[in-house]
Order: structure tokens, then C-alpha cells, then sequence
């Protein structure tokens, strides 16, 4: 194929030589400044006639050939394919697995339900905590252990009874 081109611009080179001709032989072409301009353009023109000549004999389908393999509408997944199958294929991912989205929402329900627990526990053992304490300080007053100064002064014990102890004192 490059051979036959190679041929053919020989071919051109050659009747193009031919059309000139040798300079003794065109006494156009020796000393004339003034037909500069003229072949200038005679160059121009020659090399448009070139170009048209290799764009006619280049294999190019006819528009009506052309007309029929183009599609009408643009597919713009076609133009970057890559991209537009990396996003696709992630969205698809999620979509077509729903079992990942479902451990999503097990594992958040699990924290929720783990950290409420904890929380249960906490406050359940500083009940126990201060329940045990009440029942110490009582057990400790009723066998005469502690005296009801020594009661009212601990951190746990029962307010109402206090202030009224406090109020029979200063009374009498």
C-alpha cells in the first residue's frame, strides 16, 4: 500500500518535471522577477489541485454509505467506556448486593443496643451501690453501732428522719 503511494508521487514528480521542462528550454523561468507573483500562485494552485486529487482517490465511503452506518443518536457510554463502566459497576455493587447494605444496619443496631446496655449496667450497679450503702448505715444504727450524729453525717442516709432529730435537739 505505501509502495503504491511512493509510485504514485514519483509518477507526479515526474509529469510535473515533464510539464516545466529544462530551464534552457523555458525562458520563463531564467531571470524573470516579474513573474514571481505569477508562479507563486501557479505553486499554489498546483499543490490545491494535488490535494484534491489525493483526497478524491482516498477510499472514503459515499454520504449516502456513510449516512447508513452512523447512528442517529450519541451513545456517550461508547466515547468513555472506562469511566462510565468503573461508575456503573460500583453503583450496581451496593444495588445488586442488599446483604451489605442489611449487615450496615445490623452492625449499627448492634452498637446502639451493646452501648444502651452498658449504660443500663452502669446505673444499675450505682443503685445497687447506694442501696447497699442506705442498708449498711441502717443496720448499723439499729444494732447501736452508730450514733444518730454519726448517721446523719454519713453520706447515705435518710434526710426526713435527720431533720427531724435535728429539730427535737435544738427544741430541747
Amino acid at each position: 500500500m505505501a509502495e503504491d503511494e511512493d509510485e504514485n508521487i514519483i509518477k507526479r514528480a515526474e509529469a510535473d518535471k515533464g510539464d516545466i521542462g529544462p530551464a534552457e528550454e523555458n525562458p520563463e523561468i531564467i531571470g524573470s522577477e516579474e513573474n514571481l507573483p505569477e508562479a507563486e500562485e501557479n505553486l499554489r494552485e498546483e499543490a490545491a489541485k494535488i490535494v484534491h486529487e489525493d483526497e478524491k482517490s482516498a477510499d472514503i465511503m459515499p454520504p449516502e454509505k456513510t449516512a447508513e452506518h452512523e447512528p442517529n443518536v450519541v451513545n456517550r457510554d461508547q466515547d468513555i467506556p472506562d469511566v462510565v463502566k468503573k461508575t456503573s459497576a460500583d453503583a450496581r455493587t451496593i444495588a445488586r448486593k442488599p446483604i451489605v447494605i442489611i449487615l450496615i444496619i445490623g452492625a449499627i443496631a448492634l452498637g446502639v443496643f451493646l452501648l444502651y446496655t452498658q449504660i443500663q449496667f452502669s446505673n444499675q450497679s450505682k443503685i445497687e451501690n447506694f442501696n447497699a450503702s442506705w442498708n449498711q448505715s441502717l443496720a448499723d444504727l439499729r444494732s447501736g453501732n452508730t450514733t444518730l450524729d454519726e448517721y446523719c453525717t454519713k453520706g447515705v442516709h435518710d434526710e426526713d428522719f435527720c431533720n427531724r432529730f435535728k429539730s427535737l435537739q435544738y427544741m430541747g
